[in-house]
């Protein structure tokens, strides 16, 4: 394990190295899954995963990464922070960024009094804006396409999509790549 910083800016650095590899790393086993997928036609992904809506698209996430759902709280806005960045709230002590999905997707609207924040784990406390939870999944299968190679998705454009899954019932959802998600903007 790495010495621990010491400075406010050896801290900021290091910081920034971890969420690079963190993000080098999850490229990587994005890649293999792929390679995998093509060899096998399709792969089961291991473990639980959240089923987000935001602006009317759904997505999976890897509950690993999930330390919570809490119904949305007042946030904070932060000045000169990017649009996608609705502001911070205190989450058990800890200053906490909240990132609206929906201005990812190209979508500005007010969140719903019943909307949700998913508090991910990571260097930074970061809180997913999603209008809803829906349920866990267990054990999605990564596949290459559907098999018309017709499936499009809002989250194609948004650089956060790490795959896409067939459903145990049925069905596809994009998985969102978690790396990207976690990473905040300097000063925030």
């Amino acid at each position: 394990m790495a010495e621990t910083p010491t400075t406010p800016a050896e801290a900021h650095a290091r910081r920034a190295s971890v969420q690079q590899r963190l993000s080098l790393l999850e490229g990587e086993l994005q890649q293999l899954r792929q390679e995998l997928t093509h060899l096998d036609g399709e792969l089961r992904l291991p473990g639980l995963y959240l089923t987000l809506e935001v602006a009317g698209a759904q997505a999976l996430l890897p509950t690993e990464v999930v330390q919570e759902v809490v119904r949305l709280v007042e946030i904070q806005p932060l000045p000169g922070a990017p649009a996608h960045v609705a502001g911070a709230f205190v989450y058990r002590g800890t200053s906490a960024i909240v990132v609206d999905l929906a201005v990812l997707l190209g979508v500005r609207r007010e969140p719903e009094m019943d909307a949700h924040l998913v508090v991910c784990a990571g260097a930074r406390t970061v809180a997913l804006l999603v209008d809803r939870v829906r349920d866990i999944v267990d054990t999605p299968a990564l596949v290459e396409g559907d098999a018309a190679g017709e499936h499009r998705s809002p989250w194609d454009t948004t650089g956060l999509m790490g795959g896409l899954c067939r459903l145990p019932e049925g069905g596809l959802l994009p998985l969102l790549r978690t790396a990207g998600l976690l990473v905040t903007p300097e000063g925030t």
